[in-house]
């Protein structure tokens, strides 16, 4: 249980910085209007609400400090 709970901290250490420094980032697409041929539509770029990250880094924390405290 010692090693996968490293790997998986050091994961989630990762993805929750990259989270909080706002790496990542998604598109959505919704349909304003459509009349006849012609249609309009809205791009939006959202990002993952940055509070997400902190959580992961703080769950990465723990999970390493778990794994590196347990024995073999």
């Amino acid at each position: 249980m010692r090693m996968p709970a490293i790997i998986i901290g050091a994961i989630l250490l990762i993805i929750g910085g990259l989270i909080t420094a706002g790496v990542f980032k998604f598109q959505s697409t919704e349909k304003v209007a459509d009349i006849g041929p012609i249609e309009i539509s809205k791009t939006d770029t959202k990002t993952p609400p940055i509070n997400l990250g902190w959580v992961l880094i703080g769950l990465g924390a723990v999970a390493v400090v778990v794994g590196v405290a347990s024995k073999k």
